[in-house]
């Protein structure tokens, strides 16, 4: 956090602003993070794949202000079951291909009025030699952080000035593939548990990935034919062949309807070019 330089103050005075610029900044963090919506996208990744070589993505500020957004690429490296993290500047996984050298992108900074939307254009640049195989950066759109001052109550009668309440909303990245060659991938399901608390129910499962594409669907829980819930969104890149998932998921209202198993299927996108919404994997756990 950056404080404008101020004539020296006394201590508890000094405390009391920086008390107030750290809660103030730390309340707006919270309630934007919150807000799953300050920033909706119209595309969930970007997939270069074929002869595809441009992607128009919509970026729409649903908050109540103008909004100055930069935009740019980062590594992020899946782990086995903490979801992702992102690479230092530097630091190199062999397991990763990265996409970002072949696709370029503008504008790289908006300024996008209360409730407006702005268009950014991804074009792919691909290499003639370029080996085969899937190759992902993370695209990340990011809010600058917008400052607003403010004059905290005067203590014994010593007086520094306005003070800055640095406000920081949360940013979003999406995942941008580059598709190069023949893709297949196949997977399995494995060591599927589910354990009870409450109303609540936990399934964990290791999902195995086999081939040279990410994975990307939905998870459903169903019994006798009847999805149960569902859950969306669920990948295992290509660093990794076993991703374990924890979900959680409601007890049904109506019970399981006699049921002694659930079935777990992990099912497909309709865009999937070799799945069509189909099912990738299945298994079965005990309803505890």
């Amino acid at each position: 956090m950056l404080m404008n330089k101020k004539p020296k103050a006394s201590f508890s005075h000094k405390f009391l602003v920086r008390g107030l610029c750290v809660t103030a900044a730390a309340l707006v963090l919270t309630l934007a993070a919150n807000d799953a919506q300050a920033i909706r996208l119209t595309m969930k990744r970007v997939m270069f794949e074929g002869s595809q070589r441009t992607a128009d993505l919509t970026i729409i500020n649903n908050t109540a202000e103008e909004q100055v957004y930069r935009l740019g690429f980062k590594t992020m490296r899946m782990t086995q079951s903490d979801g992702l993290e992102t690479l230092e500047d530097g630091v190199q996984d062999p397991a990763l291909k990265s996409a970002d050298s072949m696709v370029r992108f503008s504008p790289r900074r908006v300024t996008i009025p209360a409730g407006g939307s702005q268009q950014v254009r991804l074009m792919l640049n691909k290499p003639k030699d370029i080996a085969d195989g899937e190759y992902r950066s993370h695209f990340w759109i990011r809010p600058e952080a917008e400052t607003a001052k403010f004059d905290p109550a005067p203590q014994d009668n010593t007086s520094a000035g306005p003070s800055v309440q640095i406000k920081m909303l949360a940013g979003v990245t999406l995942p941008v593939f580059v598709r190069v060659g023949p893709m297949n991938v196949s997977a399995t399901m494995t060591n599927t548990k589910a354990t009870r608390n409450g109303e609540r129910i936990a399934v964990t499962m290791d999902i195995n990935r086999e081939g040279n594409r990410s994975l990307y669907g939905d998870v459903e829980f169903s019994c006798n034919g009847k999805t149960l819930h569902q859950v969306r969104g669920i990948a295992v890149y290509t660093e990794l062949a076993t991703r374990t998932v924890r979900l959680n998921m409601p007890v049904p209202k109506e019970g399981f309807g006699g049921c002694a198993t659930m079935d777990v299927i992990y099912r497909a996108e309709a865009g999937d070019a070799q799945y069509k919404g189909g099912v990738i994997a299945q298994a079965q756990v005990a309803v505890p």
